[in-house]
């Protein structure tokens, strides 16, 4: 739904200043007292926007759909009509949700309700890592677990179910069929399923194995393992080592040698059909094959093609290339040191023909410039933008307090632009003129006539309604008035 908010954008804008009011009681409000204020309103389209201590506090509204900012404290988007609410504090601190039927919400990922009805989606689930986890799942039924003193858990963790008390003392966990019950965790543990046995004392020896499915052993680990994976498929796979001297795994599909691990191994991928050496990670790399290609001397020079990725070093980190081609899809990214300097533009293919889907170009933190839809937008200053160009949240609360100056422009010749907060604006659509440079002169043009001309905030004033012109003067309402129709 946030994005709703920014759908209207540079039109919006536009129509603020510019919609031509059926009558008196729809022309648009400008109220502005940089830096504390900034009000517009234009009834005509259900529009209005407050704007307090420059990009601090913010307020706006579009029809049904309400927006509030603090920045960056707390951001709110809501849409009446839909019964929907988006909150953030301090993000990525924490994130609320609330629809209709459900409620979620996460601080930091750690702390997570997501109540409601599950007809409409809800998980049912609480979850205060690592202490509390309560659940109601449809198969099972509820849960809870205190954490380190006891409790159950269904389907978390990378496990359809967990159980334990004063943990490390006692925990079992199922996967599947496989049933794991440790004691003292890690140091003694029993692996239980159908055809399947085992059991460790690590880190001194292990053994497990499921009949016709796989067999580990391990001893002293991890210097000595020994596995056989996967034997119930075409491609079984044994894997063993002396860590870490010598890794190897073997099976129909690949072949690998690691000597002195991660450092000299050669890698044969025979259902991808590539061959690679590394002599030493990361630094060399030769790979051949139909799926990759690599010549790699770090920190000279590299040039890297895995599938359809395509990825050049130079003097690395100084300049790094990378070019995805999906066919549909094009997408060339040129960097310097990272994100210092970066060049990314996406390529969509229709019917033969490459149509611009994405433009974008930052110099940290100097600027972020994009395109897409056929709106261009830069900011300056740019802090988090070059380096999480996809992220909306940062837009949102953290960007706009230190973009001193953006402009939005579109392939039609609307445009709008903004220094330091509204100190100076601007908005433009075709012929419509409309911009400010606080306190000393704001103008307004609708098809090449002036409609407003304001000095010193109405010290002198020129304004035009329905060919009837006025002029006034030491910020009166009344003045001098000529042309037009007498009612």
């Amino acid at each position: 739904m946030p994005k709703s908010f920014f759908r209207a954008g540079l039109i919006l804008l536009a129509c603020l200043f510019f919609a031509t009011p059926a009558s008196a009681t729809e022309e648009a409000t400008i109220f502005t007292l940089w830096p504390l204020i900034d009000y517009r309103h234009a009834p005509g389209i259900d529009y209005k926007s407050v704007h307090l201590l420059g990009p601090l506090i913010k307020y706006e509204r579009k029809a049904q759909e309400r927006e509030f900012a603090l920045r960056p404290f707390f951001y709110q988007a809501r849409d009446e009509e839909e019964g929907v609410r988006l909150s953030e504090y301090l993000y990525p601190v924490a994130s609320s949700r609330r629809e209709k039927n459900q409620s979620f919400f996460q601080t930091l990922h750690l702390l997570e309700y997501d109540v409601g009805s599950r007809q409409e989606g809800s998980d049912n689930e609480f979850m205060l890592f690592p202490f509390l986890f309560y659940g109601d799942t449809e198969e099972k039924g509820e849960y809870f677990a205190f954490f380190p003193f006891g409790g159950k858990i269904y389907n978390r963790l990378w496990r359809d179910e967990i159980r334990f008390v004063l943990f490390p003392v006692y925990g079992q966990t199922r996967k599947g069929g496989t049933e794991i019950t440790n004691v003292l965790w890690p140091f003694f543990a029993r692996i239980r399923g159908e055809n399947e046995a085992g059991a460790k004392f690590w880190p001194l020896y292990g053994r497990a194995e499921k009949e016709g499915v796989y067999r580990k052993q391990f001893i002293l680990w991890p210097f000595y393992f020994n596995y056989n994976l996967r034997l119930n498929t075409d491609n079984p796979v044994a894997r063993k080592g002396i860590f870490p001297f010598y890794i190897e795994e073997e099976s129909p599909l690949l072949s690998s040698r690691f000597y002195l691990w991660p450092f000299f191994s050669h890698i044969e991928d025979r259902q991808k059909g590539y061959e690679e050496w590394n002599f030493p990670w990361p630094l060399v790399r030769h790979a051949r094959g139909e799926y990759k290609e690599s010549q790699r001397f770090l920190p000279f020079y590299s040039n890297e093609r895995t599938g359809a990725m395509h990825r050049r070093w130079i003097l690395w980190p100084l300049y790094l290339k990378t070019e995805l081609d999906a066919g549909d899809l094009v997408r060339r990214r040129d960097r310097v040191l990272f994100f210092l300097f970066s060049h990314t533009e996406e390529t969509a293919v229709y019917d033969g023909q490459a149509y611009e889907r994405q433009k974008r170009v930052a110099l940290w933190p100097l600027f972020f410039f994009e395109r897409g839809n056929g709106v261009s937008h830069l900011r300056i200053f740019s802090l988090l933008a070059p380096i999480l160009p996809e992220n909306e949240a940062i837009r949102r609360n953290w960007s706009p307090l230190w973009s001193i100056y953006q402009r939005k422009w579109d392939r039609q010749g609307s445009e709008a632009s903004s220094l330091l907060w509204n100190l100076y604006w601007k908005e433009r659509r075709g012929d419509d003129l409309a911009f400010e440079v606080f306190p000393l002169v704001r103008y307004r043009r609708e098809k090449k006539e002036i409609k407003d001309l304001s000095v010193l905030k109405g010290l002198i004033r020129y304004s035009e309604e329905d060919g009837r012109k006025r002029l006034s003067l030491l910020f009166t309402p009344w003045g001098f008035s000529w042309g037009g129709r007498l009612d």
